[in-house]
């Protein structure tokens, strides 16, 4: 299972978080290196410094409006009224200087700036020097923000163990930023078509054999033999679904058939396939047939 950790951050236990001394309340969920931080931040009376950190900081605010000061490395002092929808992107090793005047809520991912340098050898035609990523100042990129809303669900649902869900939308995330919010041109290669039979069917039986494990991007891609990058829209133009969304197929699948053993509690049921625990189980089961398990077997 991939390491995840959830936990309080009204009382910050690492001192890279930013602001931490005017977070009142919120929670964090940590997985490969990624932080996903949901905090909400009390005005403070005067401008706050906060040192470099070695993570870019890309940060949508998600609750109340506001009006935000910031500059970065002493340089130029930026300033506009902000709203939600709107982002801030502080890249590593930058110091940051802020005043905002009203209680905010922002949800912020910390990356490390190699997973934008992983992506960019997995996926491009032409690599650049540097892959720096801009400092960005109240913007909005729609695309983006469905992303970020796509994790926050994973850190207030409870499904953040789902690894193959997390790691694909991680690495479009990392390919968006690459190709919009990178200081060199960055062009990903092109490529089309979907995966070949031969290569479709090694994926497919890997699949089959291992619905009760953690499936993961990475693995999927190895028996594909290309990048993780490009394995989702690769699969996705083969079978009309992304991987997650057909490993969760598969699984409901074998659930309707092992749910007519009554001798199977659905606890069993959801481990033998591989969910997170029970509840991730109906949830699934529930997306899928609009019933739950225990529904389904009653009309069994």
């Amino acid at each position: 299972m991939p390491r995840f950790t959830a936990h309080n951050t009204s009382k910050p236990a690492s001192t890279q978080d930013l602001f931490k001394q005017y977070i009142n309340s919120g929670t964090e969920l940590s997985w490969g290196g990624i932080r996903l931080c949901r905090s909400v931040y009390q005005a403070p009376s005067d401008r706050v410094s906060n040192p470099r950190v070695p993570e870019h900081r890309i940060s949508l605010h998600i609750a109340g409006d506001d009006y935000l000061e910031r500059r970065l490395d002493r340089g130029k002092l930026l300033c506009t009224p902000t709203s939600p929808g709107m982002f801030n992107f502080v890249p590593a090793h930058r110091e940051v200087e802020s005043l905002w005047l009203n209680q905010v809520e922002l949800l912020s991912i910390y990356l490390p700036p190699t997973l934008l340098e992983q992506t960019a050898i997995e996926s491009c035609d032409r690599l650049p020097k540097e892959i720096e990523l801009i400092d960005r100042f109240a913007i909005r990129d729609l695309f983006l923000e469905q992303l970020v809303h796509q994790l926050r669900t994973e850190l207030e649902y409870g499904n953040s163990s789902d690894r193959l869900y997390i790691e694909s939308i991680q690495t479009v995330l990392a390919g968006h930023l690459l190709r919009h919010h990178c200081s060199a041109k960055v062009v990903t290669a092109s490529m089309s078509g979907g995966l070949s039979k031969s290569k479709l069917h090694q994926v497919i039986d890997y699949i089959e054999n291992n619905l009760n494990h953690d499936i993961n991007l990475t693995e999927l891609a190895r028996v594909a033999q290309v990048s993780p990058y490009h394995f989702g829209k690769l699969f996705k133009q083969t079978m009309g679904s992304t991987p997650h969304q057909y490993v969760l197929k598969r699984r409901t699948e074998q659930a309707k058939i092992l749910l007519a053993d009554a001798k199977l509690s659905l606890a069993e049921i959801s481990q033998v396939l591989g969910f997170c625990d029970q509840s991730h189980f109906t949830n699934v089961f529930r997306r899928y047939m609009q019933l739950t398990p225990r529904q389904y077997r009653h009309k069994l």
